[in-house]
């Protein structure tokens, strides 16, 4: 039966003449640690974004359990800043709310279900993963060569180096080519603008090579 309805307790309702399902947060993020390893299938705009709210939300709690836990990281760091109009060097305090182990624990534990998650939303608008994939890849290449490709030893001041003998007499500094680091940064906007136009387009209609419509449901 194809009647019109509203979504009732099942989770399902009918939109456009066909029947669909409708993902809670709490579902969607069961789905996706279920399909941990699983890149194969596809997944929906409100199975992956769910997660992804999921992740979000996470990713608070974990930032005020580190807080509440371990308190504020405090950190000093040498810098040494070079440019057309000089090279100035000294010491930098930083302090942090949020960061530390709970945090880096929850970006390990959900990395791979995002990447498989992502993969399926690609598959659903009829794309491979590795179209995002390979981009990403080549912009984090060009990313490190920017930082590693380009060093320069700067020779650190003798007033600095007594007030922290641990402090070598030189330091390393990215000098890229100004074109360079702009095109390494632009390409980065350009990949975050294109990654969230596929995982935010809608689901091909019916199935693909990657497999059924994950709204379709049969009633």
């Amino acid at each position: 039966d194809r009647r019109g309805g509203k979504p009732g307790a099942t989770g399902r309702g009918c939109v456009g003449g066909d029947w669909v399902r409708f993902m809670s947060l709490v579902e969607a993020i069961k789905v996706c640690l279920r399909k941990y390893f699983v890149f194969s299938g596809r997944a929906s705009r409100p199975e992956f974004w769910k997660f992804m709210l999921g992740i979000f939300l996470a990713s608070i709690a974990a930032s005020i359990a580190n807080v509440i836990v371990f308190g504020p990281v405090t950190e000093t760091q040498f810098v040494v800043n070079k440019s057309a109009e000089g090279t100035t060097q000294g010491f930098r305090t930083t302090t942090q709310y949020g960061s530390g182990p709970f945090s880096t624990v929850l970006g390990l534990a959900i990395l791979v279900p995002f990447l498989s998650s992502a993969t399926r939303r690609l598959h659903d608008i009829g794309r491979s993963g590795w179209h995002l994939a390979i981009p990403w890849l080549a912009a984090f290449g060009l990313l490190v060569l920017v930082l590693v490709g380009f060093l320069e030893n700067v020779p650190i001041n003798d007033e600095f180096r007594e007030m922290n003998p641990n402090i070598g007499e030189t330091i390393s500094v990215p000098q890229p080519p100004i074109a360079l680091f702009l095109l390494a940064w632009l390409s980065w906007f350009v990949l975050v603008i294109l990654s969230i136009f596929w995982l935010a387009r809608r689901s091909q209609p019916g199935p693909n090579e990657y497999g059924p419509n994950p709204h379709e449901v049969t009633s």
